[in-house]
């Protein structure tokens, strides 16, 4: 999930008729070096290579709105791959509201131009694929994927200074969206909590985040078929020996689990293969039939170690086991984590962690893994290979 407000979406993005690229591509702009990082401190700019089954904006949107909260349409479906530059991003989750994306560009269809491609070979550094959450615009899953850059690359671990990829899934970025609180409803989410606490929680309040979890759930196929585009290149950077980490928060895991989906339906195993995967905060169911859920204990085949982060404090969790009336995988991890093989996971449990930054937001303990850095240093020594057993308590 995003960061959470009451701020009413004013306005939609209007959608071309036709194919139409990004306007913040410049017309009849050639190959060009893309560059990864520039300046210090505030004036730093950050690289975020994105893939996207998001619609493209209409001609004349600005960078932050380069593509639509819509899905891109079923007939002759294309994603979008291409380069934004984020400035502003500091390690510093205090100044994370001061990001701003500020030129998408190189934008193809499907794959990464030549260019990017190569921009991405030549960076030295290990990759970090990026899946988003709820309530996530274009512009928050990009600026929030620079940030994890910067956050993670700052935790001093060498193999934790990554390049980063983002798939981004459509969303408005909205938790609530205004016309769907009806009249005497809570006007703050803290009051949504305490609906949910209380098991209250009914539409239409949950309107929006149904419509993300359905968008994240039909992006499953999109997904895996990134993962198997990214194949070729993701040996390349072995080749390098270089490593590939994926990173995915919260309602990101109904598009992982839809990306598994996808595999089993085809009779196909995955053509990419991660050497670390990190679930943070999943917003996805905790069981299936009682029973660890079937993607999770697949996860095996996509990488080398999975480690599931999760928190019994986590309010956000709470207000979606009201909505789904079924606990969520990241609130206590599967019934069974127990009997999930040590060498293959390992869970960590976050609820003894303090959230040391002081917010009025309700997702203030959904956020513990780019915000603590005690979470960040164990997220970065995972990715450093270090060993562990299969259960983890942080903050005891």
């Amino acid at each position: 999930m995003g960061a959470y407000s009451f701020r009413t979406f004013r306005g939609r993005l209007a959608l071309p008729r036709g194919p139409v690229k990004p306007s913040c591509m410049p017309p009849g702009a050639g190959p060009r070096k893309l560059g990864r990082r520039s300046g210090k401190g505030l004036h730093m700019r950050t690289s975020v290579y994105f893939i996207t089954n998001r619609a493209p904006a209409a001609a004349g949107a600005s960078p932050a709105e380069a593509f639509s909260p819509l899905m891109v349409g079923m007939e002759g479906r294309t994603l979008s791959c291409g380069v934004a530059f984020v400035s502003n991003v500091t390690p510093d989750p205090a100044t994370l509201g001061q990001r701003q994306v500020e030129e998408v560009t190189d934008v193809t269809p499907d794959m990464f131009s030549a260019t990017t491609l190569a921009d991405i070979l030549g960076s030295g550094k290990n990759l970090l694929f990026f899946v988003h959450g709820f309530a996530n615009s274009f512009s928050d899953a990009i600026t929030r994927a620079a940030f994890n850059r910067e956050w993670f690359a700052a935790s001093g671990v060498p193999e934790a200074d990554c390049t980063v990829i983002a798939f981004t899934w459509p969303s408005a970025g909205r938790v609530v969206d205004g016309r769907d609180v009806v009249p005497g409803a809570a006007t703050v989410l803290l009051s949504l909590l305490g609906f949910a606490l209380n098991r209250e929680l009914r539409s239409p309040l949950a309107n929006r985040y149904k419509l993300d979890q359905s968008n994240a759930r039909s992006s499953g196929r999109d997904l895996a078929r990134t993962l198997d585009r990214l194949a070729p290149l993701v040996r390349q950077v072995r080749a390098q020996g270089r490593k590939v980490f994926l990173l995915a928060h919260s309602m990101g895991h109904v598009a992982l689990e839809g990306a598994f989906a996808g595999w089993n339906t085809s009779g196909q195993n995955p053509e990419m293969r991660f050497d670390e995967a990190v679930l943070a905060a999943a917003d996805s169911d905790f069981a299936f039939a009682g029973h660890t859920p079937p993607w999770l204990e697949q996860m095996p085949r996509l990488a080398d170690r999975t480690s599931v982060y999760v928190s019994g404090g986590d309010q956000i969790l709470m207000v979606s086991e009201a909505v789904n009336s079924i606990q969520r995988l990241g609130e206590k991890g599967p019934p069974d984590a127990a009997a999930l093989p040590a060498d293959r996971f390992c869970l960590v449990d976050c609820s003894g962690v303090q959230d040391r930054v002081a917010e009025q937001e309700i997702d203030f303990t959904h956020q513990y893994y780019r915000r603590i850095p005690e979470v960040r240093d164990h997220i970065a020594e995972a990715l450093g290979g270090a060993p562990r057993p299969g259960q983890v308590a942080l903050g005891g």
